[in-house]
């Protein structure tokens, strides 16, 4: 049997009837060769210990996986990253990194292990393998795509096999996923209400466990957030859920938790955000419904242009030149950055609130209208560090993608990866194109000679990091050591 497809994402069972001892009841059945598919590439491929045959799967048990997904399915579908510690684009990166950090105020040692651990368990497949021999998988929804990262697996016991495809990313479209999810799920709770095991778990009897399971919408909302619910309710002084729902603009009937601006930006701001920051974000909602004359038709092209790039960062490049190329702009310096996003329908504007990593903040709703704030920062008190931020919030109302009408972001550390690089990606193009770029900087190495990096600088109005990234990226560096020696020297030009 096979569910979703190879070349995207797929899990494909052979029914097996084991002969070896079945340890407790969830093992009495749904026994099959179990393959999972990522961009056309068996995870489960393996060779056995001291053997050169090489297997298509692993043998296991279907129960406790499908019960791993029906009780993580809350924090797959919206935990889109940990509310307390910021997520790298590698969520093995995340889990070290995690573990070597020394635990915040407000954390005790223990607690911020604990965090660790909860995170863990919800996102890497090795949670559900249940003694079961599992390539090291993890998954992660972000913006409208599902991360699928995979590395080397370690077994507490003897090393039984081998993985053929060690490590890897590759990343689906979210509902693609689902699909996958949901139907392995249904299949494995029929297979069981079948053999007559309707009692091992509660989901079994569900004929779709992931759709008809009942979930307090208030823990979806706390895993999207990253902010408990009852905090929320603090914050907004509601008291029914109705209420809640109401201060934070989410529908009455609605049951995704993101489907607001004030979420959503929420989101992606840290945990120990200033207070005058969490009064922004309101105030910024507000200011969307003001808003008018946003550029939706150039929204449509930079999406669709967005669509071939197999990163964030060629999806970004790829729309800020739609873009360009649509508003005939050739390869011709923005001047003036504020007049120019005026004239997309968008009015940035300066909160005067000091802070420290909070640098913007940017919020739409389909038909109404965007609107960006701009947060004192060290950053955003440069001119070039004003600029970048005023554009990638651009890159995010052009890129990102609307849940129920509605799009929020913030430039944070704790913004979701994939659309943090690709509106990084498309403020670097769109202020330094790289058509322009190519006729500046001449031969390999030569815009790295200070008068000519600096003139580069200065007409276009980037920091140094921008500007060494755009030349590394389109070849005109000759290696990364050459890059950052650009962003050390100038970096009181820009970083």
């Amino acid at each position: 049997m096979l569910i979703g497809n190879r070349n995207e994402l797929a899990i494909e069972l052979h029914p097996l009837s084991p002969t070896w001892e079945r340890r407790y009841l969830p093992e009495r059945t749904a026994w099959a060769g179990f393959s999972l598919w990522a961009g056309g590439r068996n995870l489960c491929r393996n060779v056995p210990d001291g053997s050169e045959v090489v297997r298509e799967g692993v043998n296991v048990p279907l129960a406790p996986l499908a019960d791993w997904i029906v009780h993580s399915w809350t924090f797959l579908a919206f935990e889109e990253h940990p509310g307390c510690f910021p997520l790298r684009a590698s969520l093995r990166d995340t889990l070290r990194e995690w573990g070597d950090a020394f635990h915040p105020a407000g954390f005790s040692e223990d607690e911020w292990f604990d965090a660790r651990e909860r995170w863990w368990a919800r996102h890497f497949l090795s949670a559900g393998a249940d003694g079961a021999y599992l390539p090291n998988v993890s998954f992660n929804h972000g913006d409208d795509r599902l991360l699928i990262e995979w590395m080397p697996a370690e077994f507490v016991s003897r090393q039984p096999l081998r993985f053929v495809s060690e490590h890897g990313q590759e990343t689906v479209q979210w509902s693609v996923a689902e699909a996958v999810f949901r139907e392995f799920v249904s299949v494995v709770a029929r297979w069981l209400r079948e053999e007559g095991l309707d009692q091992v778990f509660t989901w079994v009897a569900l004929e779709d466990p992931l759709r008809d399971g009942e979930v307090d919408f208030g823990e979806k909302l706390s895993a999207y957030t990253g902010i408990d619910a009852e905090i929320l309710r603090a914050w907004t002084r509601a008291d029914a859920e109705s209420d809640l729902r109401k201060e934070l603009g989410i529908r009455p009937d609605s049951e995704d938790p993101g489907g607001s601006v004030v979420t959503q930006v929420l989101r992606d701001l840290p945990p120990d955000m200033p207070e005058a920051v969490r009064h922004e974000v309101w105030e910024l909602d507000g200011e969307v419904h003001g808003a008018t004359d946003f550029a939706e038709e150039l929204r449509v092209v930079a999406r669709d242009a967005a669509r071939t790039g197999n990163s964030p960062e060629k999806a970004g490049q790829l729309a800020a030149q739609g873009v360009r190329d649509c508003l005939g702009m050739d390869g011709k310096a923005i001047e003036d950055v504020d007049e120019q996003m005026r004239e997309l329908g968008v009015e940035v504007t300066c909160s005067g609130v000091e802070c420290s990593h909070e640098r913007m903040l940017v919020g739409s709703r389909k038909g109404v209208g965007a609107a960006v704030v701009i947060n004192r920062t060290p950053r955003t008190e440069t001119r070039w560090g004003w600029r970048f931020e005023s554009v990638r919030a651009l890159g995010h109302l052009f890129t990102d993608s609307y849940r129920e009408g509605a799009l929020g972001a913030a430039s944070t550390p704790f913004a979701q990866p994939w659309a943090r690089r690709r509106s990084g990606a498309f403020a670097a193009e769109f202020l330094l194109p790289s058509e322009a770029l190519l006729e500046d900087a001449g031969s390999l190495d030569a815009a790295a000679r200070p008068d000519r990096f600096l003139r580069i600088l200065e007409r276009y109005g980037v920091g140094a990091r921008t500007a060494a990234f755009q030349l590394w990226n389109q070849g005109l560096l000759s290696s990364p050591s050459v890059r950052d020696e650009l962003i050390d020297g100038f970096s009181s030009v820009g970083a």
